[in-house]
Protein backbone atom coordinates (compact mmCIF):
# COMPACT_ATOMS: atom_id res chain seq x y z
CA UNK A 1 0.00 0.00 0.00
CA UNK A 2 2.87 2.39 0.64
CA UNK A 3 3.67 2.31 -3.08
CA UNK A 4 0.36 4.07 -3.75
CA UNK A 5 1.42 6.97 -1.56
CA UNK A 6 4.87 7.20 -3.15
CA UNK A 7 3.57 7.04 -6.73
CA UNK A 8 0.79 9.55 -6.09
CA UNK A 9 3.09 12.08 -4.44
CA UNK A 10 5.73 11.69 -7.15
CA UNK A 11 3.24 12.09 -10.00
CA UNK A 12 1.51 15.09 -8.43
CA UNK A 13 4.85 16.76 -7.69
CA UNK A 14 6.24 16.10 -11.17
CA UNK A 15 2.99 17.47 -12.61
CA UNK A 16 3.57 20.70 -10.66
CA UNK A 17 7.07 20.96 -12.13
CA UNK A 18 5.62 20.52 -15.63
CA UNK A 19 3.02 23.21 -14.82
CA UNK A 20 5.76 25.61 -13.74
CA UNK A 21 7.86 24.89 -16.84
CA UNK A 22 4.83 25.24 -19.10
CA UNK A 23 3.50 28.43 -17.58
CA UNK A 24 6.94 30.04 -17.72
CA UNK A 25 6.69 29.71 -21.51
CA UNK A 26 3.35 31.51 -21.57
CA UNK A 27 4.68 34.73 -20.09
CA UNK A 28 2.58 36.76 -17.68
CA UNK A 29 -0.68 34.85 -17.25
CA UNK A 30 -3.75 36.68 -16.07
CA UNK A 31 -7.27 35.43 -15.69
CA UNK A 32 -10.32 37.28 -16.87
CA UNK A 33 -13.68 36.19 -18.20
CA UNK A 34 -13.04 37.90 -21.52
CA UNK A 35 -9.67 36.17 -21.99
CA UNK A 36 -10.74 32.77 -20.63
CA UNK A 37 -10.92 30.92 -23.96
CA UNK A 38 -7.71 32.49 -25.19
CA UNK A 39 -5.97 31.17 -22.07
CA UNK A 40 -7.50 27.70 -22.52
CA UNK A 41 -6.23 27.58 -26.11
CA UNK A 42 -2.74 28.63 -24.99
CA UNK A 43 -2.76 25.93 -22.32
CA UNK A 44 -3.65 23.17 -24.79
CA UNK A 45 -0.96 24.33 -27.21
CA UNK A 46 1.73 23.87 -24.56
CA UNK A 47 3.19 20.36 -24.33
CA UNK A 48 4.55 20.88 -20.82
CA UNK A 49 1.09 21.81 -19.53
CA UNK A 50 -0.62 18.93 -21.33
CA UNK A 51 1.82 16.42 -19.83
CA UNK A 52 1.34 18.07 -16.42
CA UNK A 53 -2.44 17.79 -16.73
CA UNK A 54 -2.13 14.13 -17.69
CA UNK A 55 0.21 13.33 -14.77
CA UNK A 56 -2.02 15.23 -12.37
CA UNK A 57 -5.03 13.26 -13.63
CA UNK A 58 -3.27 9.92 -13.09
CA UNK A 59 -2.19 11.09 -9.64
CA UNK A 60 -5.83 11.98 -8.88
CA UNK A 61 -6.97 8.46 -9.82
CA UNK A 62 -4.30 6.91 -7.59
CA UNK A 63 -5.38 9.26 -4.80
CA UNK A 64 -8.95 7.94 -5.11
CA UNK A 65 -7.67 4.37 -4.77
CA UNK A 66 -5.63 5.38 -1.72
CA UNK A 67 -8.68 7.10 -0.19
CA UNK A 68 -10.60 3.85 -0.42
CA UNK A 69 -7.89 2.09 1.62
CA UNK A 70 -6.64 4.67 4.14
CA UNK A 71 -8.15 7.15 6.59
CA UNK A 72 -8.55 10.63 5.10
CA UNK A 73 -7.19 12.34 8.22
CA UNK A 74 -3.92 10.45 7.75
CA UNK A 75 -3.51 10.13 4.00
CA UNK A 76 -4.30 13.71 2.96
CA UNK A 77 -1.78 15.39 5.28
CA UNK A 78 0.87 12.90 4.17
CA UNK A 79 0.18 13.56 0.47
CA UNK A 80 0.20 17.32 0.89
CA UNK A 81 3.26 17.41 3.15
CA UNK A 82 5.32 15.05 1.04
CA UNK A 83 4.35 17.06 -2.04
CA UNK A 84 5.50 20.29 -0.39
CA UNK A 85 8.86 18.72 0.38
CA UNK A 86 9.39 17.32 -3.12
CA UNK A 87 8.30 20.49 -4.86
CA UNK A 88 10.58 22.61 -2.69
CA UNK A 89 13.53 20.37 -3.54
CA UNK A 90 12.67 20.11 -7.25
CA UNK A 91 12.15 23.88 -7.49
CA UNK A 92 15.50 24.54 -5.85
CA UNK A 93 17.29 22.07 -8.08
CA UNK A 94 15.55 22.63 -11.44
CA UNK A 95 14.51 26.29 -11.33
CA UNK A 96 17.24 27.59 -9.01
CA UNK A 97 14.60 28.94 -6.62
CA UNK A 98 16.00 29.87 -3.24
CA UNK A 99 15.49 27.96 0.00
CA UNK A 100 16.18 29.90 3.19
CA UNK A 101 17.28 28.30 6.43
CA UNK A 102 13.80 28.89 7.83
CA UNK A 103 12.26 27.06 4.87
CA UNK A 104 14.72 24.18 5.27
CA UNK A 105 13.81 24.00 8.98
CA UNK A 106 10.15 23.89 7.95
CA UNK A 107 10.85 20.99 5.61
CA UNK A 108 12.57 19.10 8.43
CA UNK A 109 9.56 19.72 10.70
CA UNK A 110 7.19 18.53 7.97
CA UNK A 111 9.24 15.35 7.54
CA UNK A 112 8.92 14.74 11.28
CA UNK A 113 5.17 15.33 11.02
CA UNK A 114 4.85 12.79 8.19
CA UNK A 115 6.77 10.31 10.32
CA UNK A 116 4.37 10.84 13.22
CA UNK A 117 1.28 10.52 11.01
CA UNK A 118 2.53 7.32 9.42
CA UNK A 119 2.98 5.68 12.84
CA UNK A 120 -0.76 5.38 13.53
Amino acid sequence: MIYLIIIQVLLASIAQIFFKKGVSGLGDVSFSLSGFWHLVIKIFQNGWLIIGIFLFGVSFLIYLVALSRFQLNIIYPIFVSAGIILIAIFSWFLFKESLSLVQIAGIVIVIFGIFLLSKT
